[in-house]
């Protein structure tokens, strides 16, 4: 019985990490452009920050005292409009970051007296959210919304489109106004860089099929809203001027959402028994000025707390007065999801991954490997996982296991092609995966870490650069960088350190397997 005890409580541990790398899926139209890829371990933090700040001023014929200027009246006009809402500034300000710093937009800095580790530093009222509520509730948007079946997102980018339309007619005008516009996105979010751009700075990259993909996703969402009429709204309070819906317009309002907006928990009525409650994309002014720090954790994600009606966040450490405070945008992001999704790479990140398709490995082995993989929704032309400087976890060695298996070793695991497992008295195929969890046998996990390395030595070959060429680059003096490539570099350097430490990691096991060590002591 302690047996059994012992094996259902690994199964259960082992399930529930596939359970994330599910979850992660590349499930057609609920798409990579919202769900970022698994990290390390597969990612597990439902509140998932999913964006930075790029607050630029507007208004490029202004002089650089002028920008400040208005920059600073839009930041002021956003103060006071919270202030109506009775959110709470936690002893914060707004103000620019320093030439060359984390951004060249604006940063929240600690007040008169410095901020404590672990006290508030935000709380922001559910009334000033943009939420896909308040996309439904709206008068114009909301009839579109529900009669085209409109994603949550399509609902969302289309909001924020309609609401920017109406200008200081609409409730949210002062948040709006404060965010960058397209042409202040050129040359820093890959979501707006130029296609030679990507091509360029990206090239041998997975970021750059990310990109493409997400593109390609847009011009759909595009397509969709122009279906539903959306080209035909006249925005109130702007006689005879229909909103302007245009692809470079859809995409700026994904680069916002990426770059800025939270998923949140924001179900106030009671939930049933057995029943979860479902995470809604925000946009949540003020909280989305913070600017990311690797260094800090989990206590530094945006939740929401229904008691209160407040999205609140906790500081990772003590600031001083006149330093500027920083929040997370989950606690594992690598530098390749920051720049995808955010548009920067912060220096002092280590979380080195690339974020690969399961399909770089190889084909399964047969039809009865193909049934096992999607009866556990992770497919070999769907399923996304993260290799990082360790290598991979054992979720992900599972699936490369099932993946090579034979048919007998399968039919060994309880896998019995065509039955699946809706048949009583047959092991589900989380049971069956789960006895994928550690080596079956030597051939079998010989040619899961040959699969591996030859996948790193593949993906490393298709950069046009080698890591110390990169490095080269970004240290060479005089030599002035735009600020996308300066952070397309440092996401190809960590990726390139992943794919070449994971590469000597497996040709270190592999070498090891081949030497005659036995399966339990491989990964010791």
């Amino acid at each position: 019985m302690q047996c059994r005890i012992e094996h259902a409580v690994g199964r259960q541990e082992f399930e529930s990490k596939l359970g994330f790398l599910s979850s992660q899926v590349i499930q057609h139209r609920v798409r990579d452009l919202r769900v970022s890829p698994v990290t390390s371990g597969f990612r597990a933090f439902t509140h998932k920050r999913f964006g930075c700040r790029w607050v630029q001023s507007n208004g490029s014929t202004h002089t650089k005292e002028s920008n400040v200027s208005i920059s600073n009246t839009k930041v002021e006009r956003l103060r006071n409009w919270l202030k109506k809402l009775n959110h709470d500034d936690c002893n914060l300000k707004l103000e620019r970051c320093p030439q060359g710093g984390s951004g060249s937009g604006y940063g929240a800095f600690a007040g008169p007296g410095g901020v404590g580790n672990g006290s508030t530093i935000v709380k922001v009222p559910r009334k000033a959210l943009m939420t896909e509520e308040t996309a439904r509730l709206c008068q114009d948007v909301g009839p579109l919304v529900k009669k085209s079946d409109l994603t949550p997102w399509q609902a969302m980018c289309l909001h924020l489109l309609y609401e920017r339309a109406r200008g200081e007619t609409s409730f949210w005008y002062p948040y709006i106004a404060v965010l960058p516009k397209e042409l202040e996105l050129i040359g820093i979010h890959p979501m707006l860089w130029s296609q030679k751009m990507r091509r360029e700075w990206l090239e041998g990259s997975p970021m750059l099929d990310v990109t493409e993909r997400r593109l390609a996703i847009c011009r759909e969402d595009y397509e969709a809203m122009l279906l539903a009429g959306a080209g035909r709204l006249t925005p109130r309070g702007n006689e005879g001027e229909p909103i302007s819906i245009t692809e470079t317009a859809v995409q700026w309002a994904a680069t916002m959402l990426l770059s800025r907006s939270f998923s949140l928990n924001l179900q106030t009525q009671k939930l049933r028994p057995g029943s979860f409650a479902e995470d809604t994309i925000a946009l949540v002014p003020w909280a989305d000025m913070l600017n990311h720090s690797s260094s800090a954790g989990r206590e530094s994600c945006l939740v929401y707390d229904q008691k209160s009606g407040v999205a609140t966040l906790q500081a990772h450490r003590t600031y001083s007065e006149g330093e500027q405070v920083f929040d997370s945008y989950g606690p594992s992001c690598s530098p390749s999801r920051l720049l995808l999704d955010y548009g920067f790479v912060d220096e002092e990140n280590t979380n080195h991954s690339v974020d690969l398709p399961a399909s770089v490995l190889g084909p399964v082995n047969s039809k009865a490997n193909e049934l096992l993989l999607e009866a556990m929704g992770l497919p070999l032309d769907g399923a996304i996982f993260s290799l990082t400087s360790a290598g991979v976890d054992e979720s992900v060695m599972a699936w490369t296991r099932v993946a090579v298996a034979t048919r007998q070793e399968l039919y060994d695991a309880g896998w019995k092609e065509g039955i699946r497992e809706r048949a009583a008295g047959y092991p589900s195929a989380a049971t069956v995966m789960f006895r994928f969890s550690t080596p079956i046998n030597r051939d079998n996990e010989s040619e899961v870490l040959r699969r591996l390395l030859s996948t790193c030595e593949f993906l490393l070959q298709k950069y046009p650069t080698t890591y110390e060429q990169d490095m080269d680059m970004l240290a060479r003096p005089g030599l002035t960088l735009p600020w996308g490539r300066k952070q397309a570099l440092r996401a190809l350097i960590s990726e390139k350190l992943a794919l070449r430490d994971s590469q000597q990691t497996f040709k270190r096991i592999l070498t090891k397997l081949r030497s005659g060590a036995s399966l339990d002591s491989l990964y010791r």
